[in-house]
């Protein structure tokens, strides 16, 4: 293992800045306490403590920090340049840095969902499964309806809506797709469009590896549905359950077109990381990127300018997007105008959407209202200022 720089810190110092340009580097902590600070969500404090990473997230994919984190006593942390990342060979520190991002992402969504839900009572129960598959089947998504209606009949098999359930599979049962997944090698397989990966009441336990196509995570929040994000090759997707409670989190996978998918677990991919210099750092600016998506809905959500929360939506599924396909110079957007109004919970009309975006530089709008930016260097430049 590499050496190491270890800073002393006293109370009241600030580590990382929130709006900065990040540095080359990271912090663990070693001993003492620091306070992590959020100017777009001031109800929220985050306390580190002994082993916490600090300013990973920003450092790695080079975007501005999104917390202020001061000492709260004599403290010393590590401090580790970004590009040691690849040649780190400690596999505790290396299990650490997994759990601590998908800590990190299922903290800023909670807070998101949180937002986002106008009953409550939603971030804590499901709506009820006639509901979410109709739902599904409305969008067209006739396998994710019908596996949740299967799996709830598997885990509920006493329960009084049963038969309704039953009645309800029976309506779609010649709808839902026959195409079954083709094995090409090893763990690998061939996904067909409109394949369910699973549901959001009953996760897989599976790591999914996209090599191409794209997968759709969705969950059903105020009786809508809700896109979390579509990734495309190079992403992974996480089947395991989250380790926080709130129940918008558990979601359902839906593959978008024909894809080719790598199966593994949670071990394998730790091994992968672990044995491959390249997986490291990617799988490391993967879950950093969706992390920082989810901090730009929070910011996008949290802002009271309909123009301010498309500009700072777009650009965060620009980040996405572009993280494994740095060349690309224009994109037409996955996402539909009915995704972005239900991403932001938006009560505006398509047309003052419409309105809305056809006054953001570097959007074009088609006579379906498909979303075309048309130069992804200039939006970045353009707008890198309403992000912070």
């Amino acid at each position: 293992m590499e050496k190491y720089d270890i800073i002393k810190f006293n109370k009241n110092d600030i580590i990382i800045k929130s709006g900065e340009n990040p540095s080359k580097y990271f912090y663990i902590l070693m001993n003492g306490k620091a306070t992590s600070y959020y100017d777009f969500y001031k109800e929220y404090k985050h306390k580190s403590k002994k082993g916490s990473l600090i300013g990973l997230i920003s450092a790695i994919i080079e975007e501005p920090y999104f917390s202020t984190v001061e000492i709260e006593e004599d403290s010393e942390l590590i401090r580790i340049n970004i590009e040691s990342i690849i040649n780190i060979k400690d596999e505790n520190l290396l299990t650490k840095m997994y759990s601590y991002l998908y800590f990190i992402l299922e903290t800023w969504l909670s807070k998101y969902y949180t937002i986002l839900a106008v009953n409550k009572v939603d971030l804590y129960n499901k709506d009820d499964i006639i509901t979410m598959a109709n739902i599904y089947k409305t969008n067209g998504y006739i396998d994710a309806s019908y596996k949740l209606c299967l799996k709830y009949i598997e885990l509920f098999p006493e329960n009084n809506d049963i038969n309704k359930i039953k009645d309800f599979m029976n309506n779609i049962e010649n709808k839902k797709s026959t195409k079954e997944l083709e094995h090409i090698e090893n763990n690998i397989y061939k996904f067909p469009k409109g394949y369910c990966i699973y549901t959001e009441i009953y996760s897989s336990d599976n790591i999914y590896i996209i090599q191409s196509g794209k997968v759709g995570i969705y969950s059903i929040v105020n009786s809508k549905q809700i896109i979390r994000n579509i990734y495309t090759d190079g992403y992974i997707v996480n089947g395991y359950n989250p380790t926080l409670e709130y129940k918008p989190l558990l979601t359902t996978a839906i593959v978008l077109e024909d894809s080719i998918i790598n199966i593994i677990n949670k071990d394998q991919l730790i091994e992968m990381i672990y044995n491959n210099k390249e997986s490291r750092i990617n799988f490391v600016k993967m879950v950093a990127i969706k992390v920082n998506n989810a901090v730009l809905k929070v910011k996008a959500i949290k802002k009271d300018k309909l123009n301010i929360k498309l500009i700072i939506i777009i650009y965060s599924v620009l980040k996405m997007e572009t993280l494994y396909h740095k060349d690309i110079t224009k994109l037409k957007l996955f996402y539909t105008i009915e995704d972005i109004k239900n991403m932001l919970n938006l009560d505006s009309d398509d047309k003052e959407i419409c309105n809305e975006l056809k006054n953001i530089k570097y959007i074009k709008l088609d006579n379906k209202s498909n979303i075309t930016v048309t130069n992804i260097e200039n939006y970045f430049k353009e707008y890198k200022n309403y992000i912070v």
